[in-house]
């Protein structure tokens, strides 16, 4: 199989199971809907007082980051509160994440939803632990990145002038991404295995290291082809936003409606990398 067979079979698998997206999109709404409440409060509470032009120079963003800075104990009151809900949030995606690649790797193509909890409930603790098991290679991660990123900091300390250290920025964030998509890719093989091949955890990752260093360069290759399709659409979509958005009435309806169907598409995408690795790690697993 070519680059394109492999691309559109992850694709093909996602879009007959094209309700993962919508669950997802639709429980990733009410987490939403269920912290804008508290936040909203807290932002009328702490800064209802503050004076904003009407056309700022500036975004509201960079307004609302200034005014934190201004104020350190701004979240004091809510520590609480964002500890247990960001606490709840990752276990929340850990059970997403097992319900996705369960469906994901099904041979039944009919998706409902109660077998996606059902998959969420099934693979919960070892989604979980797999994260814990990848600690270690996080920190190798972030040891590399720091060796592989040391010329480049180095070259912006050095600079007289103001373009290497942009430069250098970008090159950095650059290579945080290569390097992440590696160690994403040894993560999403390692899940694929403990569901595929029924196995548990610490030989899951043995045979997911064995398998990247038979098969590392083809399938990061692809991985990253898909990723730049990916970007390229999320411009195009940006660019519409800007493009027919506007700043009230159908503008911003338009707007908000192009925000969901965008998150719509992200999940979709995701789906389409698993099916993509899971199709080539089914036609590559016996060499």
């Amino acid at each position: 199989m070519n680059v394109c067979s492999y691309i559109r079979s992850g694709f093909n698998r996602a879009l007959v199971r094209f309700r993962l997206a919508v669950y997802l999109w639709l429980i990733l709404l009410a987490l939403a809907l269920l912290a804008a409440a508290p936040v909203n409060s807290l932002l009328r509470t702490q800064l209802g007082h503050l004076y904003l032009p009407e056309k700022p120079f500036q975004p509201f963003e960079l307004y609302l980051l200034e005014a934190l800075l201004a104020n350190q104990q701004f979240f004091a009151p809510y520590a609480g509160f964002l500890l247990v809900f960001l606490s709840f949030c990752l276990l929340l995606f850990v059970f997403l994440g097992a319900g996705l690649f369960g469906r994901m790797l099904t041979p039944d193509p009919v998706v409902t939803f109660r077998e996606f909890l059902a998959d969420g409930c099934r693979y919960f603790w070892r989604f979980g632990l797999s994260l814990l098991v990848f600690l270690p290679f996080l920190a190798v991660f972030l040891l590399l990145f720091r060796l592989l990123a040391a010329p480049l900091n180095l070259w912006a300390r050095q600079a007289v002038t103001e373009w290497p250290v942009i430069i250098s920025s970008n090159l950095r964030m650059l290579l945080a991404i290569l390097l992440w998509t590696v160690f994403k890719l040894l993560l999403d093989l390692v899940r694929i295995i403990m569901i595929a091949e029924k196995k548990k955890l610490i030989p899951a990752y043995a045979a997911a290291l064995r398998f990247l260093r038979r098969n590392f360069i083809r399938l990061w290759g692809l991985y990253l082809i898909l990723g730049l399709l990916v970007v390229l659409i999320s411009a195009l979509w940006l660019l519409l936003g800007r493009l027919l958005g506007g700043s009230a009435g159908i503008g911003v309806l338009f707007f908000l409606l192009l925000c969901q169907a965008y998150l719509i598409f992200r999940l979709l995408a995701r789906q389409t990398f698993i099916g993509m690795e899971y199709s080539y790690y089914l036609n590559h697993r016996g060499n």
